[in-house]
């Protein structure tokens, strides 16, 4: 998170002590064979395992809670349900069917081209982040993309899982695009699916630059704040929220610099000192704390993230990050050295509230958007698992 996940209000409950094992087998539902390396995982987690000679599986430390469990091989169409784990679960036989595609007959094709607008959404899909830089995606072929229009909006999914290799955080991500929507009218990136995470085997000086970096990616992001607002440390964690009204600047001039051809050392750069900015914004004074943000849900794991409650009330949140240190446990923390460049965000509400679970991921990703810091911090490139611990 995103990032951007899954519309659907489904969570995963990680702060329960309670960790329990999932069980049962895979078959063929046309002749009834085991199938042998079928993926079984949690949504959006590090907790996957694979289908043995007989299909049989067994995936541990489940916590309790309600998760989206999912089983997908190549060739099958994928498994999925949700679940309430409030001890051990055992799904008995799971029949998948083949996949129509795989039905077909095989021909041979050349190699397909990579789509014109591709690049543009491996920049959206992965950030333009250093870490970024440090990602792969292995299959680009697999991304399918429709609804494109000359402006450079489109739309893409994937029936297969995209495979990102992220050498800055340590990870393999296996990522099922349900899709991705990049508006050309409100320059607005969305996007959702279902994945897991892989950590991958390395030195033990490159598993000390993963945590690091995985560290680093926690502090400011997201998953902290909300996390701090459900404890109710949200000066603790080093953030500052306020309200914020954000409207059209009418008199602001997209032109960038103001210049005089015959005075150039006078230049004049709009969108700072001047305050020729594309948005108006209003903040207030006042800080806000957990009993002004966080609204509960008739789930206790579900919370809500108030958002526009009338015509006349401020639309916007305004988010700073001004700590470098992470809260680990009681009074322990870890000094972070700051690598990003901004620590300044809006949260302009589409919707009247935004949902989030207890793991801080938000689970109705196109209730808000994101201008500033996190805009940048909920690309894969900068993801971690919803299990992550910065312990």
């Amino acid at each position: 998170m995103f990032k951007y996940l899954t519309v659907f209000l489904i969570f995963i409950s990680f702060n329960s002590n309670a960790q329990y094992t999932i069980t049962g087998k895979v078959i063929n539902t046309t002749d009834k064979t085991p199938l042998y390396l079928a993926v079984a995982f949690i949504n959006n987690t590090g907790i996957s395992t694979t289908t043995n000679n007989d299909g049989s599986f067994a995936l541990h430390n489940v916590p309790a809670g309600r998760c989206r469990f999912l089983i997908t091989i190549i060739g099958y169409q994928p498994y999925q349900v949700l679940l309430n784990v409030t001890g051990n679960v055992d799904l008995k036989t799971i029949e998948l069917k083949p996949a129509i595609e795989a039905l077909a007959e095989v021909t041979v094709k050349a190699k397909p081209k990579l789509s014109p607008y591709y690049y543009s959404f491996q920049k959206e899909f992965l950030g333009s982040t250093l870490f970024a830089r440090q990602c792969k995606i292995l299959n680009p072929y697999d991304v399918q993309f429709y609804d494109t229009d000359p402006r450079g909006g489109f739309s893409a999914r994937s029936n297969k899982f995209i495979e990102v290799e992220n050498d800055a955080l340590g990870y393999k991500v296996k990522f099922l695009l349900n899709y991705f929507i990049k508006d050309s009218n409100t320059n607005s990136v969305y996007f959702s699916g279902e994945s897991y995470f892989e950590e991958m085997k390395g030195s033990p000086g490159e598993e000390r630059d993963w945590k690091k970096n995985r560290l680093e990616c926690y502090q400011g992001s997201v998953m902290q704040l909300l996390r701090s607002i459900i404890a109710d440390s949200i000066k603790q964690n080093g953030y500052r929220v306020k309200r914020a009204m954000r409207k059209d600047n009418p008199y602001y001039n997209p032109s960038g610099l103001q210049v005089d051809p015959y005075d150039l050392d006078n230049a004049v750069d709009i969108n700072g000192d001047s305050g020729n900015t594309i948005f108006d914004d209003k903040i207030s004074n006042g800080t806000l704390h957990k009993k002004e943000l966080l609204l509960t849900t008739s789930d206790k794991n579900l919370f809500g993230l108030a958002g526009v409650r009338d015509s006349t009330s401020n639309n916007s949140l305004y988010i700073e990050h001004i700590a470098d240190v992470v809260p680990i446990s009681g009074n322990k923390s870890v000094h972070v050295p700051w690598i990003w460049h901004s620590t300044v965000t809006f949260i302009t509400f589409n919707k009247p509230y935004t949902i989030f679970d207890n793991n801080g991921r938000i689970l109705n990703p196109r209730s808000v958007k994101y201008t500033g810091f996190f805009s940048e911090q909920t690309r894969l490139a900068t993801e971690l698992p919803s299990d992550y611990n910065p312990l």
